[in-house]
């Protein structure tokens, strides 16, 4: 028998785990951390691009080029929240790096902590209620699904012969409850979210909208603030 090593204070029941082939196997040793404003925004990465397809294993996908910077952003949280380094491997077909968490006890506790195990939008994928119980997780958690699956972007268009040049923050999921929640979250944060027809994006468009949403979320990747730069720094010459 295995035994968990630390859990969350809220996270009560103790876990005793029987091993399959007791003799030969054994769960390598890890940290299942306390919750907090770190594993919170672990979730929201988790909850974007992300998955949980078997018993042992936790997948992150990434695009290899634009978030090269932000991949070693996430291999340090998982290593500092877990206690292990993840394994890091590249599709040879594509531009998708994959960073993978092998633990049994650590699928565990993530799945039992709100993230679903399997096809995540036929299981239900939501911000789980812990998260939701505290201001700050919500926060992070944000900052960690919109770093995955959003996106900023310059948009320019011309209006009466004059140009134009206009800042947008997109987050994209087909949960139509993750997409409501997180709108829901950021006009908590007094930020206009605009969610559009098919309920699969959530919009910012005005410019004070999203300087004020990177000053209360801010953002661990750089894909997304160098966008910000671009813009910041054009309309500065």
């Amino acid at each position: 028998m295995d035994k968990l090593i630390s859990t969350p204070a809220s996270y009560k029941t103790e876990h005793i785990y029987e091993l399959k082939h007791p003799l030969k196997s054994h769960r390598k040793k890890v940290i299942l951390p306390d919750y907090s404003d770190k594993l919170a925004e672990f979730f929201g990465i988790m909850m974007g691009d992300s998955g949980i397809n078997n018993l042992w294993q936790s997948n992150i996908s990434l695009n290899s080029v634009a978030d090269a910077s932000y991949s070693k952003y996430i291999f340090k949280l998982c290593k500092e929240l877990f206690g292990i380094e993840p394994a890091v491997r590249k599709r040879k077909t594509r531009n998708t790096l994959i960073i993978s968490l092998a633990s049994t006890s650590i699928v565990d506790f993530l799945v039992d902590n709100g993230l679903p195990r399997g096809n995540k939008l036929e299981n239900g994928l939501r911000i789980p209620l812990w998260i939701l119980s505290r201001r700050s997780y919500k926060k992070f958690c944000v900052r960690g699904l919109v770093d995955t699956d959003g996106c900023m972007y310059i948009h320019r268009h011309t209006c009466n012969g004059i140009k134009y040049t206009n800042l947008g923050l997109a987050f994209s999921s087909y949960s139509p409850i993750l997409i409501e929640q997180v709108a829901k979250i950021l006009a908590e944060f007094g930020i206009m979210p605009h969610i559009r027809k098919r309920g699969t994006d959530v919009y910012i468009y005005k410019v004070g909208s999203i300087i004020k949403y990177l000053e209360i979320f801010w953002t661990s990747n750089d894909r997304i603030m160098s966008v910000y730069k671009k813009w910041r720094d054009a309309r500065a010459v």
